[in-house]
């Protein structure tokens, strides 16, 4: 049962990324500008995680523990940041299909050297054939979807 409410949770958080995607891009075009966008993105996700934490439905953590942390665990927040923005440039110049395609693919790309590699962390697991072949997919799905979404275009215009 826990393997099957992982995969629950790991397929609510790909189904909500792609609409928060969608949304900032929305943003984005409404506000002119990327960094509004993800700003606000993320001043959300603050409110939501402090109000969380107040109301007690997460336990407090200890901010002495910070001082222990290795100062690369700091960098999710640049990164999401760096991501979110990024994201609301390229939906509108991708497309929300082809760009969750191409984010998935980079993902799974970079997590399977992480696993590697064993970075930041992680449990070392190889590179098999079958996660090759999982990614070899994620790049034809890429280039099918890309020749439709430009095939679609032509005879649209």
């Amino acid at each position: 049962m826990d393997i099957l409410l992982a995969l629950l949770g790991a397929g609510s958080a790909g189904g909500f990324s792609t609409i928060g995607t969608a949304i900032n891009a929305q943003l984005k075009t409404t506000l002119h500008s990327p960094i509004a966008a993800a700003a606000i993105n993320f001043l959300v996700g603050l409110s939501i995680l402090t109000l969380l934490l107040r109301l007690g439905i997460f336990k407090p953590f200890n901010l002495d523990l910070l001082f222990i942390t290795p100062w690369w665990a700091f960098l999710g927040g640049l990164l999401g940041a760096i991501f979110v923005s990024l994201s609301t440039l390229i939906v509108p110049k991708l497309g929300l299909t082809t760009t969750t395609l191409v984010v998935v693919f980079s993902q799974m790309f970079m997590s399977m050297v992480i696993d590697k590699l064993g970075w930041f962390g992680a449990i070392k697991y190889p590179i098999t054939t079958p996660k090759i072949l999982g990614i070899a997919t994620l790049v034809i799905a890429i280039l099918i979807n890309q020749l439709d979404t430009n095939y679609s275009h032509k005879n649209v215009n």
